[in-house]
Order: C-alpha cells, then structure tokens, then sequence
C-alpha cells in the first residue's frame, strides 16, 4: 500500500427529493501505481474513468429505457454516507453519480442489504433485498426484518415507498438449522433473502428471490408479497448447506434458474407450477465436505438458448444448454501461462447482439472478454473446453458487478483503489474510533476507508487496445516476474522446520511507531518498548520489516488470508455486513453460522478452493502440527455471556469433562500449565477452563493439539505458551535421544491476547493483554534459540490483520518478524528492509523454505 500523494476527490453534500445525497466528482487521472496488500498493483488511471461510490457495491441494474443504472453499496459504508449502506443512481446521459444512503441501513442496524436489485418493467420502481439475522421478523421499533424493499425511482431520485416482509421459511421434518438461534424458533429457518429477478405479468410483478440461508427459493406477488411458490432447494438434513445466490428468469417468465453457492449447482424451476426441474450438477467435487465450484452470478444468453454460471471457487463460467439442461461448455478465466487458480469469477454481461461476453474476475482485477460467435461454433463441434479468454481488460480492486449499456461496458469494483492513512483524526470526527484503552488518538476504521467504484469502458475502443489491456493486467499481476529464490551464505537451504505465529489486528505505529531506525510515527505508539520489549529487541536483532502489510483487513477475512495466501469469494461478500451490525456471523476459521460444516459433511463455504497452506504441507508428505488455528476450543462455560471469542461452539456434550468452569485467583491451574504446573493462578480474574478442542478442517484432524485453547481473550497467552512449551520439550528429548517424535516440519502457533477485550470491567487491561502477548513469543523464540532445532528453523511472527489501530502509512501496515539463526543484521547493527512485503509474501516464503509449490496465483 505504498503510494505516492493522491490528489483528493471532491465529495459534494447536498439534499434531492427528500433523500440526503452525495455527487461523486470524477478522479484525477495522475500515472501512478499503487501497490495492494493483495500484491497486485493498480496501474493508475485505469480504463473507464472510474468514480468512486459507497462500500463495497456488488450489483448494478439497467432502468429498462437505459436512461440510468443503479448500484446497490451493500459493504460497511463510509463517512460520505454518514455510514449508511445505499443505491447509487448514474445519469448514463450526463455521467452523474448519486448516492442515496438509506437510513434504515446504518452501521448498528439490524438489517442489511444482500446481494439483490431489479428494476420494474417500468422502471420507476427499485427492487431490493434486505436481510436480517438478529430480528429476522422486524419485530423491533425501526427494524424491517428480512424481506425486498420497494423504492420509487423518479428521474435518478431513488425514495423508499414500502416493504414486502418475507417470514421466517418452514423446514421438513427431520430437518433442522445448522445453528440456534433465539430470533428464529425451533423448526423454522431464517430466509435472507439475496438475488432477486422480475417476472413481468399482464396482472402484476412477481419476484424470484433466493433465500440464502434458509434453502429455498420463493416466488413473490410483487404488490402484496404473497409467497405464489416455495422451491425447496435443500440438500439434506441441514439447513442452510445449498445457500441459493442469484436467480434470473426466461424472458416469457416459464423457467427460472437459482445458484446455489455451496452446492455446486444450478436449480432449474418451473415458475407456472412451482417445481423444481432439475438440479444440474456444476463442477461439484468428489468429497462431501471439500471446497465446492461456488456458482454465484448467472445470466441468459439475448437468444435465451443458453445459461451462463460463473464458478467463483474453480476460475471458470459454465455454459448449460437450457433446451437439453446440461453443462456443454466451460470458459476458463485464467491469465495466459497461469498455472495456479485465484482470478474468481462473480459477475456477467453480455452485448445485446450476444457476440462478445464480459466476466468480471475478482481475483485479478480484470474483465476477461470472450468471442461467443467463435465459441458457438466450437461448441457445435462437440468442444467443450475450458475455452480461454480473447484478453482483458485492467480494472480497480475486485470488481464485482457488470452491465453494457449500447457500446460502453459499466464496470462496479468493491474496493476500488484501496485504502490509505488512517490517523490521526479530530476527536469528533464521525466514524473515528477511540484508541484501545482510551489509550493514543482517535482512528479511522479500516472497512470505512473502503469505497467501491464505477467506471465506463467504450467497448470498440476496448478491443482496438486490447492486447495492450491484457499485457497491463498480467504486469499488475507479476505475470512478467519470476519468483525470487532463497539465498543462504552456505549456499543451501538449511531450514527444516519452520514455526509460524499469529497474532491479532495490531498496526505497525502502534507497537513499532517509537522503533529506531524503521518509518515509525511515535505519536501513534500505543505499545512501545514499555510494553513490548521483547517483539522490539527481535526486529532489532533480526530485521526490521517497516513496509509490511497484512493482505486482509479484519480477522474474518485476515485468518483466510494469512493460512491460504488468498481470500475467498463468500468471505469478501460477507465480512463487512458481519462487522458492521452482526448481520452475518463470523463465518471464517472453519465456522459457519456457529456450526462447524466438517462435522455437518458438508463443505465449508468459506473454504478457498485452492486450500489453505495444512492442504498443501500434508498433500507433500510434510509433517505438521497445530496450535488452535481453525480449531475451535469449547469451553467449561460453553455459553459465556461475557466472552468476546467470534467463535460461539454448540452447547457441551454430555461426555465433556469438566471439574471446574473458571479458575479463581489463588486456585490451582491443570496440572499442563502454570509456573510451576499446577500452581495457583496470579490471575485476578477468573481463567475459563477448557472442555475439548475440535478440528474444523480435514487435514487437521489428528494433527492438533486438544489442550491449546483458541481465540478466548480472559485465557493467558503464557498458559497456551505452557502448553506449547509441554509438546516442545519432548520434541527437544526426541531429538537428542533419537526417539519419539521430533518437532513437526511446519507448526501454526496461535497467540491472540495483543487483540486485548478492551476496557471490558473485570477483565485485563489492554496494556497487559499486549504485554502477556509479546512475553509469550519473546518464550517461543528464547525456547527454540537455546534448543538443538535453533539451526533448521525459522519463526515467522505475523498479525492476521490491523484493524485495531491507526497507521500513518495505511490501514493495512503491521507488524512481521522473520527470526532465525540465518537472519542479516544484529542489534547493534539492525537490518532494516524497506521492500513492500504482505501476507502473501511470508506464506509464499515459508512454503519455499519447506520446498512446496505454491497453491494460487497469488502466492
């Protein structure tokens, strides 16, 4: 995230038919380049003369004369929209961009917008999903519950009219919902509604809505919202493990079509009858609980004959055959050369003549463009593919949503040119948060500083330049590099081992701000050397890292990160509705909706499709162990109001063996912990106790530690450092004496408490959570240095991301340490790197020392 100045862009405030409004003024087109914590770059300006708009948009509709298109932001929302979610309106006449927060979607709001806008066949009404996990019925004051607003659209003006409420759905005996929630009553199952399409009647509208969470699809009367049809789209016992996406419909409005994300297939319904017809298989895997295809965005071909399914989790579009309902044909997104999958396919547009199909490819910042006339006639050959793209074109960071408008592509990217600083600010500043502890200043958020954009590519101009366009974008992906090799002064690899930490959500100014040398602000040093001594004396003694940052940019989407080098399509979709309101639970680290799926058999829709870094250990015959990331501890107190643990585990079972539920200060600790073990805790609060852990991912079974606890902030780093410690010292004896079982070749090494519970009464003070922290890997590396592995090992120290503070480089800046015996420089002499590092970066390195491939383009 290393940027030169960037010129300012002019947000104007101004009022229009009743609803408060933002003009999006056009940005400076500058030459520059911008490098992401992705590792990709931004080659600044990009094609399309992108503006900026609100968080995260993931859909654009075209009013039916195409006189304007609207954007549906469904991200955290940022300060310009006071930090409500909203639809944007574009003049395609005059290019003026609107925004229209809704104040029913502010940043606490229990309800949320998901993945759903039409246009009437009159186009002055606006469709809209809203969904709602925490009062799914909007039985509170101001809450809607789940259902599809209705907006009036009047000349660009976009004005709430009125709320079609969709119930909780019924499930079928012997079903039941894979988590419990108190907002939804027992045999009942939140919908959520998501993608939704317009059926034109002569009496009357009618939606199709995919229900996301509750399995199923509804057909609605679009003036009362009576439920005409309910189309169960269930996979088996558990519900939700289909989660329908999108849906669209035939153009005489018989059949409708319905993704669906975690089954790797597409529903075909009969409209007129209320059947489902068919559900066409899409790339599905062979394993029940592994990754699936993740179909997500489809649209129909202008002559209806064929059916286009981008398959987010495995880079290609699915061609079907509606007549036939088959699979004819695959499209593959990839780069030219690239061998390794990562570019996620999650949106479609076609041009009216149906001879050219655009595929946004989310994973690489480009639109692939596709000659269908060439690719029909292939297909009549019986060629089924993967056929490759005829090249791309650059766009803005994770572009989203498509739509063609006569000769110009619109193209929506969620994150647009990224983030930037994010402190210091004025105290009164909206959206600013205080520093942990009332400690430092004030801070903007890191999911506010994220805008979306819009740009418009004249499409002939697009083609005249598109060998240029696609050479730009595989520059921006390092297509054009080869990968950098270890060096060593003996000239050979001597690591065997290495031992990876993972911290929580610090930035680099707030622990190393006061580091000399390194481009520290100590203004914004909330932990220094008082408090972290240990983590300042290793980057002293072992290099300092000061342009690192971390690929993701909270915890749900930093751990995917930070263990598969790259993030998935329905982390992305969901993170920042999760954070914004808790309208989405924390569905990362092996979870989904506070259920496990690889106890369910089912697969992990959060699970990249090229698999986390175990995946790749475990598939190349290397040993490996686990300390408590993604695996889930369950606790004695299984359901501590107090806990701030995302992870929430189902209620303990009877076999759980639990002599105490906390320990008091001065009471004996287990016996596997504590200085002595066994000794009374000096903790003055009371330390949780741990039932059993469990495994969320395949690989991980048998290959965990059941004593380690997870994320749980009131449990001390130095008892999971005790733990620790247990397993190390018999991996030191099996390596003097030649038996038992040596350290494993790669080792993940959970230590959470720098996240701190805050100024929570009660619990430990933040200074103290980040002091036990940085003591607890200061004992790692004093263990391993003094241990005969010191000469085959490395440790690598990361946060999994760095949204807890302010950075006057970027929100994404943290912290990383690389210590081995072989690491350049000492503390009287530091080395310091000012090389542009990320997450990406360290896992690519670790697997190179461990002398595995990689496992995605990214990496």
């Amino acid at each position: 995230m290393s940027r030169k100045k960037l010129p300012v862009t002019v947000l104007v405030v101004f009022t229009l038919a009743g609803a408060t409004s933002l003009l999006l003024g056009r940005q400076a087109e500058t030459g520059r380049t911008i490098h992401l914590s992705t590792t990709k770059l931004l080659h600044i300006p990009v094609p399309g003369h992108p503006q900026k708009t609100n968080s995260f948009p993931t859909v654009i509709a075209l009013s039916p004369h195409e006189q304007f298109a609207a954007i549906l932001n469904n991200g955290y929302g940022t300060e310009q929209s006071d930090f409500n979610q909203s639809i944007a309106a574009l003049n395609l006449g005059t290019d003026r961009l609107i925004d229209f927060p809704d104040h029913r979607l502010a940043r606490q709001a229990r309800q949320t917008y998901f993945l759903g806008l039409a246009f009437s066949q009159d186009g002055h009404r606006l469709y809209a999903s809203f969904a709602s996990l925490t009062d799914p019925e909007g039985e509170r004051p101001g809450d809607t519950g789940n259902g599809i607003a209705i907006y009036r659209f009047e000349s660009g003006a976009i004005t709430p009219e009125k709320f079609l409420k969709i119930p909780l759905q019924s499930l079928r005996p012997g079903q039941h919902p894979t988590t419990v929630s108190n907002a939804v009553p027992r045999g009942k199952a939140d919908p959520y509604p998501a993608g939704l399409a317009v059926i034109h009647r002569p009496q009357g509208e009618r939606l199709l809505v995919a229900d996301n969470l509750s399995d199923d699809a509804l057909l609605l009367d679009a003036n009362d919202g009576r439920i005409l049809h309910h189309f169960d789209l269930s996979g088996g016992p558990n519900v939700p493990a289909t989660f329908p996406y999108g849906v669209t419909v035939t153009r005489d409005g018989r059949l409708g079509f319905c993704t669906l994300w975690n089954a790797s297939e597409v529903a075909e319904l009969d409209l007129s009858r209320g059947r489902v017809l068919s559900r066409i298989p899409l790339l599905r895997p062979s394993s029940p609980v592994a990754p699936g295809s993740h179909p997500s965005a489809l649209l129909l071909s202008p002559d209806g004959k064929y059916l286009y399914v981008t398959l987010s989790n495995v880079d290609r579009v699915a061609v079907i055959d509606i007549a036939r309902g088959k699979l004819v044909a695959l499209l593959s997104t990839e780069l030219p050369g690239e061998r390794h999958g990562g570019t996620y396919p999650n949106a479609l547009a076609v041009t009216p003549n149906g001879g050219k199909l655009f595929v946004a490819d989310a994973g690489i910042d480009a639109i692939a463009v596709y000659d269908l006339t060439s690719l029909h006639g292939r297909m009549a050959t019986g060629d089924k593919g993967p056929y490759a793209p005829g090249g791309f074109i650059p766009t803005e960071w994770y572009p989203t949503a498509l739509a063609v408008h006569g000769s110009d592509l619109l193209i929506v990217t969620g994150k647009g040119e990224g983030t930037g600083p994010n402190a210091p600010v004025a105290r009164s500043s909206k959206g600013a948060r205080p520093g942990p502890g009332g400690l430092g200043v004030p801070y903007k958020y890191i999911a506010t500083l994220i805008h979306g954009s819009v740009a418009r590519v004249s499409i002939p101009v697009m083609e005249s330049r598109l060998r240029g366009l696609t050479e730009e974008v595989e520059a921006s992906n390092r297509m054009d590099q080869t990968p950098t090799t270890l060096h060593f002064a003996s000239g050979r690899n001597p690591i065997r081992h290495v031992i990876y930490i993972i911290k929580e959500n610090r930035t680099y100014d707030q622990i190393f701000g006061d580091l000399r040398p390194g481009n520290g602000d100590p203004a914004l040093t909330m932990y220094g050397w008082d408090i972290t001594p240990n983590e300042h004396k290793l980057a002293l003694q072992f290099g300092v890292l000061d342009n690192f940052y971390c690929s993701g940019e909270v915890s749900g989407n930093g751990h995917v990160w930070s263990m598969a080098a790259i993030d998935s399509d329905y982390t992305e979709k969901t993170w920042e509705v999760a954070y914004r309101g808790g309208q989405r639970t924390y569905d990362y680290e092996g979870e989904v909706l506070h259920s496990i799926p690889l106890a369910e058999g089912i697969p992990d829709v959060d699970e990249p499709g090229t698999g986390y870094i175990w995946t790749n250990v475990a598939r190349h015959g290397l040993t490996h162990r686990n300390y408590a990331e993604f695996v889930t501890t369950h606790w004695c107190d299984e359901n501590h109001a107090a806990s701030s643990s995302p992870q929430q585990g189902a209620p303990l079972p009877a076999s759980a063996s639990c002599p105490k539920t906390w320990v008091d200060q001065g009471q004996p600790l287990p016996l596997n912990v504590g200085d002595p073990h066994g000794s009374p805790s000096p903790w003055p609060w009371p330390v949780p106790m741990i039932a059993y852990d469990q495994a969320t991912m395949p690989e991980l079974v048998r290959h965990f530690d059941p004593d380690y606890a997870d994320f749980r902030l009131d449990y001390p780093d130095q008892l999971r450092t005790d733990e620790f410690m247990n397993e190390f010292r018999n991996f030191v004896q099996a390596r003097e004496t030649g038996h038992g079982t040596e350290l494993p070749q790669f080792v993940i090494l959970r230590m959470p408490d720098d996240h701190t519970a805050g100024t929570r009464p009660g619990w430990p003070k933040p200074e103290a959570s980040v002091a036990d922290n940085d003591l607890a890997v200061g004992r790692v590396v004093d263990a391993v240095s003094h241990s005969p592995y010191w000469d085959d090992t490395v440790i690598c120290v990361l946060e999994d991301d760095a949204q807890d503070g302010p950075d006057h480089v970027d929100a994404h800046r943290s912290t990383a340490l690389v210590i081995s015996k072989y690491s350049p420089g000492s503390r009287r002499h530091p080395f310091v790197d000012h090389h542009l590092y990320t997450t990406v970066n360290v896992v690519r390195t670790m697997e190179a020392l461990l002398g595995l491939p990689p496992m995605n383009l990214d990496d």
